[in-house]
């Protein structure tokens, strides 16, 4: 089951705008290329400078209990990596 599949599985991912956001935004895109074969992992990864990639179920959770509307804008403070 890919990272995706199983927080939808998981309850952590309900909203079609938000799974879909999800499908579209790869978080590979945004890890250093030697980690790159962790980016179906559910877990904080590290990216350089001592800041981790954040662990998708904590986006996921952040972003449903955010509740976000079309034409909303979300500033996520600490995004190093700028995938959240």
């Amino acid at each position: 089951m890919n990272l995706i599949d199983s927080l939808i599985g998981g309850g952590w991912l309900k909203t079609p705008r938000i799974i879909e956001a999800f499908r579209r935004i790869k978080r590979v895109d945004f890890l250093p290329k030697d980690l790159e074969d962790l980016a179906e992992l559910n877990e904080a990864l590290p990216i350089g400078y001592g800041q981790t990639i954040s662990q998708p179920l904590v986006v996921a959770f952040m972003l449903e209990q955010l509740e976000p509307k079309e034409g909303d804008k979300i500033l996520d403070i600490g995004s190093g990596s700028g995938w959240t």
